[in-house]
């Protein structure tokens, strides 16, 4: 009896004291049309789904950039998206129209950890096209419950010591 107990405490802990990662996706839902030169901002903020501060790993930002169908008009479009700060560290340019795709570099990973906002801009540069769902994909980093292990540990002490304690009275 004991022996099994011993055993199932043992593999309860040990099941528990593994670290597992988090995925975290916020959607910005949007339809903003820009013109020539036009620029549109938002902020993905993920305070509100969970998100533990400092805890970002690494992630990736989609932006929906969808033609307004002027065909002709089309291979003129280019878009300069700025994440956080102009510095290209996550942002970048897309022509033709296209969707911007990009895994979160240095300083949006570091702003993410800081405030858990990540600020985005949108800028046509030339053209004329639709800003659509902005997603932002986190992976977290969950920290390993050593502290639980701790305390599986020491209460299986306490109870292999009161029981040789019983044993020899």
């Amino acid at each position: 009896m004991l022996k099994t107990l011993g055993l199932t405490l043992a593999g309860l802990v040990a099941s528990i004291s593994v670290a597992h990662a988090g995925l975290i996706v916020d959607t910005v839902e949007q339809n903003q049309y820009l013109s020539n030169l036009d620029s549109y901002s938002y902020t993905h903020d993920l305070n509100d789904d969970g998100f533990t501060l400092g805890s970002a790993v690494s992630g990736t930002l989609s932006i929906d950039i969808n033609d307004d169908t002027d065909k002709w008009y089309k291979s003129f479009e280019w878009t300069l998206v700025t994440v956080e700060d102009f510095d290209f560290d996550t942002g970048g340019y897309t022509f033709y129209a296209n969707d911007f795709n990009s895994e979160l570099e240095l300083q949006a990973l570091a702003s993410l950890n800081a405030n858990g906002m990540l600020d985005v801009k949108v800028t046509s540069l030339l053209g004329d096209f639709y800003v659509g769902n902005s997603v932002l994909s986190v992976i977290t980093e969950v920290p390993e419950p050593g502290t639980i292990a701790l305390v599986g540990a020491g209460l299986l002490g306490l109870f292999v010591a009161r029981r040789r304690k019983d044993a020899t009275a």
